[in-house]
């Protein structure tokens, strides 16, 4: 044994010194063996949350991809629709302005009709309608085509 003299002060107390000694390190062995095993349970908890998240992200993901989908192609319609509607309201304007332009030429009409007794609607419509008769000296500039005589043709 060691050259190290011992105290002892009975016969059974260095026994029960390292009993004890044995019996806190065991201790302290169960205690610690606990520990790590409520960590391996406490970490594979953990990670059994984790992957259960994980799963209902991914669940999540594809539910609103599908919705993004959904709406992106609701999008496309909407946008078709829009454009044919702006392009109809450009045409029913179009279609407005003819018809207050007509409302005005029918007011300037009944104007006139009232202005001129003895003229009937259709009198006015006409002279509307008819070119201008134009007499010879109005032809200068005209755009009929000039009829050239030779001197030939004026000497027969």
């Amino acid at each position: 044994m060691s050259n190290v003299p011992r105290m002892m002060s009975s016969g059974s107390e260095p026994d029960a010194r390292g009993v004890n000694v044995d019996e806190k390190k065991r201790k302290r062995m169960i205690s610690n063996r606990e520990s790590a095993r409520r960590s391996r349970m406490k970490k594979q908890k953990l990670l059994e949350d984790l992957v259960t998240e994980v799963a209902s992200l991914k669940v999540q993901i594809h539910n609103n991809t599908n919705k993004y989908e959904a709406l992106m192609q609701k999008i496309v319609v909407l946008e078709s629709e829009n454009n044919a509607l702006k392009v109809q309201q450009m045409e029913l304007a179009q279609y407005l302005k003819n018809l207050q332009l007509m409302q005005t030429q029918m007011e300037l009409l009944e104007f006139n009709l009232m202005n001129q007794p003895g003229r009937t609607l259709c009198d006015i419509i006409v002279d509307i309608n008819e070119p201008a008769k134009v007499q010879s000296w109005q032809c200068h500039g005209s755009n009929q085509p000039a009829i050239m005589a030779s001197t030939e043709m004026l000497n027969y």
